[in-house]
């Protein structure tokens, strides 16, 4: 038990320690990459069966879309930050419905969307990172 909460502390501190070094580009990034990560959990579950796994794990995906949308800057942003809430606004509905229908081709096509957006977000960051190098 003591171990249990203690690794639960290393964690949470490890979290803490990673964000706070990371720049937020990155993190978005890792966000997607966790996301992803979740939806193929999903469909694992939704083929065994495991409709508690599916819902956590699915649910889960469905709270970093939402995270994620919630974190953009809507008024400094323009239109990328505009054109990615209506598809962050997409993602999220068309994973509710998912959700409730326990529809696996839907997950799938979310998870391509998710992976898509994931590579984009990797891309921005290696050119940020190469332009602090050269700047």
């Amino acid at each position: 038990m003591y171990r249990r909460a203690a690794l639960s502390q290393y964690t949470n501190v490890d979290i803490e320690t990673k964000t706070q070094v990371q720049d937020p580009h990155h993190l978005i990034f890792l966000l997607f990459e966790k996301g992803c990560s979740l939806l193929r959990q999903s469909q694992e579950s939704l083929k065994q069966d495991d409709f508690e796994g599916f819902s956590k794990s699915a649910n889960h995906a469905m709270q970093i879309v939402i995270g994620l949308r919630g974190v953009l800057d809507l008024d400094k942003g323009g239109d990328l930050a505009k054109q990615l809430n209506e598809t962050y606004t997409s993602i999220a509905a068309s994973l509710f419905k998912a959700i409730g229908e326990k529809d696996p081709v839907a997950i799938e096509k979310l998870y391509l969307a998710m992976s898509e957006l994931k590579e984009a977000w990797e891309t921005v960051k290696e050119a940020l990172s190469i332009s602090k190098h050269d700047g």
